[in-house]
């Protein structure tokens, strides 16, 4: 599968199955990193999830 059939699968599923996708990929690099806390694919991971969401937080915070 390439990234824009991940695309589009994205934008089809509902909001409870996004949440359950991130919720599983977020415990599958958990699970990584604890049993190899030197994993740089979960560490990159964790990383880009953060910068995301700072800037989402900061999107939200400037529309308020």
């Amino acid at each position: 599968m390439n990234e824009s059939d991940i695309w589009e699968l994205l934008g089809d599923l509902e909001e409870d199955q996004l949440l359950q996708v991130l919720t599983q990929l977020f415990a599958r690099y958990e699970e990584r990193l604890g049993k190899n806390p030197d994993d740089p694919a979960a560490a990159l991971f964790f990383r880009d999830l953060s910068v995301v969401l700072e800037q989402v937080q900061t999107c939200n915070l400037n529309r308020r």
